[in-house]
């Protein structure tokens, strides 16, 4: 095993200047990208007051790219300033937490809704006498469930009204709650996936959401309708200018992980299978900056091989995750066969889909495989690399293609409240799958032994 020996150990602040560094050209691109300051705070007012419920895209709710923009840059100010607070030290779990808040501000988070999630998980780390700094990241990811807040603050005008003070003291109560379930939740989850799914948070504020779901119905408080249903509720047409900027982002982290002396770990790094891990330990900071890089660009370019895919703020949030999830788990070598069984399956069930209602099987296969749902199904099934790093890449493209045919009906079981849908999707798919899949594996090994016997 490698460690920090063989290794480059940067200073305890290098990560700081680095992702500030990142958050500052968030913030100049939001600025260069609206029409004015005040047009930025009204767009930014827009973004504040909407429910925000799952495949929100905070790149078409504002009028212009700039706020979005700024929303990220802001968000990652303050996630890098909490972890400072708290004497936090910046693994890779913590930056793969850091970024999906980067690419989640494009979907559904922002400043005023983040809290009530990250307030349960701390206070139920302090009931536990645990310190806060073991705990920064997880609080992090649990605001997968900050559209609890705005959805009863702002989208519950049937029963709570718009804006009211009982849609905020209640929507604060429930993300607050959401936040100790999760914190709750997910200490045992690992022991039911065996560690097969990055995404553990995802679970957790999945099966969080379920519950927070089913007593907001019981106190007629809840709703069941999916909000975002025309094509003029996601950006459109902007592929060009929108890869543009994250091509200048990806190429910032590429940059300064080869400044740093990255490329011969990064090297080793994209061969390495695993099940996850600290790669900033195992590798390096600057290696895992690289690899940032590169599976951004990765995903980016799946975008525009599928012909008809559309980058927009819900596609911006899964490319930032995986990015994330770079530094502790992801390569190219394990994101690709997920892509792969993603790809397939969405183009047989769509051709077929088609040919049964009278269309085009080839049409509508290709329309599917470049739909929102599949994009981000292909781009999110990064979680599911610690399949490929025990079972392999044929493992890999099945469990990848299980998961696009799951992950478009589970949202309704939290009345779309967690963002990370695709992380509970893909923890029921290793959780149902594992037990196959070890099982094949000793079987396999029982029969090589049975054979090298058998030859003696």
């Amino acid at each position: 095993m490698r460690t920090l020996s063989n290794v480059k150990t940067p200073s305890k602040n290098t990560p700081y200047f680095i992702f500030f560094g990142l958050a500052a050209i968030l913030i100049i691109m939001g600025l260069i990208f609206s029409p004015s300051i005040s047009e930025l705070f009204q767009g930014y007012s827009k973004i504040l007051r909407h429910p925000s419920l799952l495949d929100f895209d905070g790149l078409k709710q504002a009028g212009h790219f700039g706020t979005a923009f700024f929303n990220a840059g802001m968000l990652l100010i303050v996630v890098l300033l909490v972890y400072k607070l708290t004497n936090t030290d910046i693994q890779g779990v913590q930056i793969a937490a850091a970024m999906m808040v980067v690419g989640f501000s494009f979907y559904g988070k922002n400043i005023l809704n983040i809290w009530f999630p990250i307030i349960g998980v701390l206070s139920y780390t302090r009931l536990r006498g645990r310190p806060l700094s073991s705990a920064t990241a997880l609080a992090w990811f649990s605001t997968a469930l900050s559209p609890i807040f705005s959805v009863l603050a702002f989208g519950t005008e049937e029963a709570l009204g718009i804006g009211t003070p009982a849609g905020y003291i209640i929507g604060a109560l429930m993300g607050i709650l959401g936040g100790v379930l999760v914190g709750y939740i997910v200490e045992r989850l690992p022991a039911i996936h065996q560690g097969y799914t990055l995404f553990n948070a995802g679970f957790a504020a999945g099966i969080a959401g379920i519950l927070i779901n089913a007593l907001q119905k019981a106190l007629n408080i809840g709703h069941d309708r999916f909000p975002y249903d025309a094509a003029a509720d996601y950006v459109s047409g902007s592929n060009t200018i929108l890869a543009l900027m994250l091509l200048i982002l990806f190429c910032y982290l590429i940059g300064v992980g080869f400044l740093l002396g990255g490329f011969k770990e990064f090297s080793k790094m994209f061969w390495y299978k695993s099940k996850g891990g600290n790669y900033i330990e195992k590798f390096g900071l600057a290696a895992s900056l690289i690899n940032m890089g590169v599976i951004g660009l990765l995903c980016v370019a799946y975008v525009f091989l599928t012909v008809k895919g559309q980058l927009n703020g819900c596609v911006f949030a899964c490319i930032w995750t995986a990015a994330g999830f770079a530094t502790c788990g992801v390569t190219v070598r394990m994101h690709l066969p997920i892509m792969v069984g993603v790809y397939i399956a969405s183009f047989i069930t769509g051709g077929l889909a088609g040919v049964v209602v009278g269309n085009s099987f080839f049409a509508d296969a290709m329309t599917k495989v470049s739909s929102r749902p599949m994009l981000l199904a292909a781009i999110f099934g990064c979680g599911l690399s610690p399949i490929i790093g025990d079972f392999g890449a044929i493992a890999g493209i099945f469990v990848g293609a299980v998961h696009s045919i799951l992950v478009p009906n589970t949202g309704a079981f939290h009345s779309w409240m967690s963002l990370y849908n695709n992380g509970l999707s893909l923890s029921l798919v290793a959780t149902f799958l594992y037990p196959i899949y070890s099982n094949m594996q000793i079987r396999r090994k029982q029969y090589q032994q049975q054979t090298v016997q058998s030859r003696n």
